[in-house]
């Protein structure tokens, strides 16, 4: 009887101790968090990818409850821009850098006879479905479903970061969200804000829908915006290698953006009186992958040097909203 009573203790405080352990528990400690995650590990019906979403919070911070997620451009990587993920992290955001098929460019419109080409293309990649001719996007691969899933896998792993607090069931919390992206994924940013009021949207060198063959932005660009335009900001530069810098006027113009063209320069000390900016910096010197005034203005390789560059990231943080804290 005493031996079945010892065994019975003993297993008491084995499971007591297991309990205890803080290696079976979520991290809890206040500190910068960084994760590295595949798409294919948050939903297996998402295309196998060996690229990966990233995440960060830094819990050290005060932080906002709001949801940063940033959209790279054509073929780049999510670590393609690790500084403005530092920078929107610095800021109290929780942040994501999102992976999603990039492969093919809004531009590719101009060779198509439709004028509903470019919303098509928007709505297939961020939505999924079948309404455009230029991509094959499912819905388990389109973003909002990635977003989705990357926040609930980013709970589970670790439930005191408060990922969960930016959706409800299978819906995006659009309020909480700041969405922002470079040349194809500021595209992406601004259509999705037309579609849902977020709570701001900062376009880098975007959106790039302009039709050549109409000498016209797309006709979305016009279209009744749910999110205020108050809450857009962006900044394009100058000497744009890829997007002449008329076009991304056009496309601002019609969205709402501007007012006057080429009076905001975001190298002087007060552009903080404007919301659509432009740079006139040179790239890093050493920069050799094309195209770099395109991508001064997000990309980490193209960024300028010295007094410039620390120039710049003020100006980021003041599109990413420090003034609001």
């Amino acid at each position: 009887m005493r031996r079945a009573a010892l065994l019975v203790f003993i297993l008491i405080v084995l499971l007591h101790l297991k309990g205890c352990d803080q290696r079976n528990e979520p991290y809890k400690t206040a500190t910068y968090f960084g994760y590295k995650v595949l798409p294919l590990n948050t939903d297996e019906k998402i295309q196998s990818s060996t690229t990966f979403h990233y995440a960060f919070v830094d819990t050290r911070t005060s932080l906002r409850g709001k949801l940063f997620v940033f959209f790279g451009g054509t073929s780049s990587l999510p670590q393609n821009y690790s500084l403005i993920n530092k920078a929107a992290t610095s800021l109290g955001y929780h942040v994501i850098n999102l992976n999603y098929p990039n492969s093919v460019n809004e531009q590719a419109c101009n060779e198509i006879a439709d004028p509903a080409c470019f919303s098509n293309y928007h709505e297939e990649v961020i939505f999924g479905g079948t309404q455009s001719n230029l991509v094959e996007v499912t819905a388990a691969n389109s973003i909002t479903n990635r977003i989705l899933k990357l926040l609930q896998y980013l709970h589970q792993l670790n439930r005191y970061n408060g990922w969960d607090q930016f959706y409800e069931g299978s819906e995006l919390m659009y309020s909480k969200l700041v969405l922002a992206g470079h040349s194809q994924g500021g595209g992406h940013a601004a259509y999705l804000a037309q579609k849902y009021s977020v709570d701001r949207v900062v376009l880098f060198s975007s959106p790039n829908d302009f039709s050549d063959g109409d000498s016209a932005a797309a006709s979305w660009c016009s279209d009744e915006f749910a999110t205020s335009l108050d809450r857009f900001y962006g900044l394009t530069h100058k000497r744009d290698d890829t997007f002449n810098i008329s076009k991304q006027y056009a496309i601002w113009e019609d969205i709402g953006m501007l007012e006057v063209a080429d009076t905001s320069s975001a190298d002087s000390a007060n552009y903080s009186s404007f919301s659509a900016l432009v740079t006139n910096f040179d790239p890093d010197s050493d920069a050799t992958r094309l195209p770099l005034y395109h991508n001064l203005t997000a990309q980490d390789y193209a960024l300028p040097l010295g007094e410039d560059r620390k120039h710049l990231k003020q100006v980021w943080l003041y599109l990413l909203g420090d003034s609001d804290r």
